[in-house]
């Protein structure tokens, strides 16, 4: 398993992954904005980073980190694996990626992300890394940091 760059060969792939259960991508899935627009969003921002979650060359998930410019903080902005490839450990495996990158990334010592507070399989598995919560909430999503 390995992250790569969002190219021409894999973009409409990436866009088409969806964590809904039926299969449909849609502009705000249940827990994760679509790919799509965060694709957009790291065009029109900066300092954010898109991946794909790749597996035996197969476009699994999506992944957008990098350096917030209205906070000035590290975040794992955007994480998800399509609804097909849930529950095989490819979550566990993709953020031990995204830390090992943004590890490498000037400054970064502490990494915030968000998750909506009902989320409880991404919860535990964010606290399974070391993660904890910070108690604040933004934009309806419960924050949690992890130092390095």
């Amino acid at each position: 398993m390995k992250l790569v760059e969002i190219n021409k060969d894999n973009w409409l792939r990436t866009v088409l992954l969806t964590t809904n259960e039926d299969g449909k991508a849609t502009v705000v899935e249940k827990f994760v904005a679509s790919n799509a627009l965060s694709i957009v969003q790291s065009i029109y921002e900066t300092g954010w980073i898109v991946r794909g979650i790749e597996v035996d060359d197969k476009i699994i998930g999506f992944t957008m980190y990098g350096l917030d410019e209205d906070t000035k903080n590290y975040w794992i902005c955007r994480l998800m694996i399509d609804h097909t490839c849930q529950g095989k450990g490819y979550g566990r495996v993709a953020i031990q990626l995204i830390l090992d990158e943004m590890k490498q990334l000037d400054g970064c010592e502490t990494i915030y992300l968000s998750t909506e507070p009902d989320n409880e399989v991404a919860i535990k598995l964010y606290e399974s890394f070391g993660f904890q919560k910070t108690g604040n909430i933004n934009e309806g999503e419960a924050e949690f940091v992890l130092k390095l």
